[in-house]
């Protein structure tokens, strides 16, 4: 058995079509909140409302399973946030899971994972990757850049809505993105690779500025314009919204260091290693989504 922690969001739902297609049994673990639970899986398929705020929750997910994929994420949801799911949760899951005998955990990680990083998420994804290092599991850690088609929607819905496409800062910095199809095919590859076992790798599918996107996206769309927030305005808001609204002051924060430039990393020796994974790059999710409020 092989448990998908946030096995109902973007990346824990490709995972989980991945590892059903290829007959493994899979128990998805959500709290099923932010994201319904699918109405059909097929057989094999057990599906856990579970909180990873809760050790019984923990406990019970991790139970006869051989190993474990952590795809959950506070980061992009209002109710929640990383020190809650990517530091503690996880850490909590880890500990969990190491005590029921699990073999292997994935780690599902951020390029730039670091204890003094420059924003909270990734020092919160430093710590849960000192938790599974140190749990006597194997371990497998996939660093991501921010997910592709995540972006595109937080992009492109203003475009369909409004005509207008908002970019945070310069829009020039470079930033390595990651699509949903490429992550979750690394995913399955560490669950039966043992070359991915123990070790870190950073997983990226293209690097791309913010203005290189919104010019996507106007092309596809036939038209609009970019809103463009001012640096200093951005970093302004990672302060200022702390007290009222902390996503919209995480959110700015991460472009703050988007714009440093820092959010952009070299994958090619990665790719090299696996070629026979496809890459899955901008084009690639544009066509293959239908509009912009659908890129899921």
């Amino acid at each position: 058995m092989i448990l998908v922690v946030g096995g109902t969001g973007r990346l824990g739902r490709a995972v989980d079509s991945l590892l059903v297609a290829a007959g493994h049994k899979v128990r998805i673990m959500a709290r099923g909140k932010s994201q319904p639970f699918p109405q059909k899986m097929g057989d094999g398929v057990e599906l856990l409302h579970g909180d990873l705020a809760s050790e019984a929750d923990c406990r019970k997910a991790v139970a006869g399973c051989t190993e474990v994929v952590f795809a959950a994420s506070g980061f992009g949801i209002k109710d929640s946030s990383p020190r809650e799911v990517d530091r503690d949760g996880a850490i909590r899951l880890v500990r969990a899971a190491a005590a029921a005998g699990v073999r292997h955990v994935v780690m599902m990680s951020m390029h730039g994972a670091a204890p003094d990083g420059p924003i909270d998420y990734l020092r919160c994804k430093a710590a849960a990757e000192d938790a599974v290092r140190s749990s006597g599991m194997d371990w497998t850690i996939v660093r991501i850049g921010a997910l592709l088609e995540q972006r595109l929607e937080i992009m492109g819905t203003p475009l369909e809505a409004k005509g207008k496409v908002p970019v945070f800062g310069s829009g020039s910095a470079p930033v390595t993105y990651t699509s949903v199809q490429d992550t979750a095919a690394v995913v399955v590859r560490a669950l039966r690779d043992l070359v991915l076992r123990n070790r870190v790798i950073e997983w990226g599918s293209q690097t791309l500025t913010a203005n290189e996107v919104a010019e996507a996206l106007f092309a596809r769309a036939g038209h609009g314009s970019v809103q463009r927030v001012p640096a200093a305005a951005v970093r302004l808001l990672s302060l200022a919204a702390r007290p009222f609204s902390p996503f919209l002051a995480r959110v700015a924060g991460a472009g703050v260091w988007e714009e440093s430039g820092a959010a952009s990393f070299e994958f090619g020796p990665a790719r090299a290693e696996f070629p026979d994974i496809p890459v899955t790059g901008l084009q690639q999710v544009l066509q293959a989504s239908g509009a912009p409020g659908s890129l899921t």
